[in-house]
């Protein structure tokens, strides 16, 4: 029942950054979808940048290795944060407001 609990919650955690990530674009669909993937796969360095330098400090107070699925959603937790603050500046600066 555990296993299943962390599943549910990761892929939770993976649905909202990848809403988070969305650049919308009104009316234009195909140039939303565009910016969106390049948005993530250029965002993506940054977050598993940071993501590895936490768990890099982690590892050494603990003195283990972190599982894998705790540094993904460590990876998911950082990714949706940076996500929020960019999506709140693209917001802005759509509605002209930067």
């Amino acid at each position: 029942m555990r296993k299943i609990r962390e599943r549910i919650s990761l892929a939770i955690l993976v649905v909202v950054y990848l809403l988070a990530s969305v650049r919308y674009f009104p009316g234009r669909a195909m140039h939303s979808l565009v910016e969106t993937l390049i948005h993530v796969l250029s965002v993506a360095p940054i977050n598993l940048g940071a993501t590895l330098l936490i768990v890099a400090v982690l590892q050494r107070l603990v003195k283990e290795r972190l599982p894998f699925s705790r540094t993904a959603r460590l990876f998911l937790v950082v990714a949706i944060c940076l996500e929020f603050i960019l999506g709140l500046a693209h917001y802005f600066e759509i509605n002209g407001a930067a």
